[in-house]
């Protein structure tokens, strides 16, 4: 039997384990010409009523990300030669 090719296919689930109102209602994974993707998605309503699905990516080897609402942490510079 041949291999099914996966490429530019995904799947996206109810996100049985949501516990919060901002977590996605659906996730899943996405292929996307051999790149695999994390795919989020959350139920909306617009203004007029029209019910939508709003939807976010990220590449499944990214490093996870543990506050995505914390700002990045300052650097130090190497040497003190600015002018100020």
């Amino acid at each position: 039997m041949a291999e099914y090719d996966n490429t530019n296919t995904g799947t996206f689930f109810v996100n049985d384990r949501k516990e919060k109102p901002n977590q996605p209602d659906y996730n899943g994974k996405i292929d996307v010409e051999g790149k695999t993707y994390y795919l989020k998605g959350w139920k909306k309503v617009a203004k007029s009523g029209l019910s939508f699905m709003s939807l976010a990516v990220n590449p499944a080897d990214a490093p996870a990300n543990t506050s995505s609402s914390a700002p990045a942490a300052a650097t130090v510079p190497a040497s003190d030669d600015s002018p100020f």
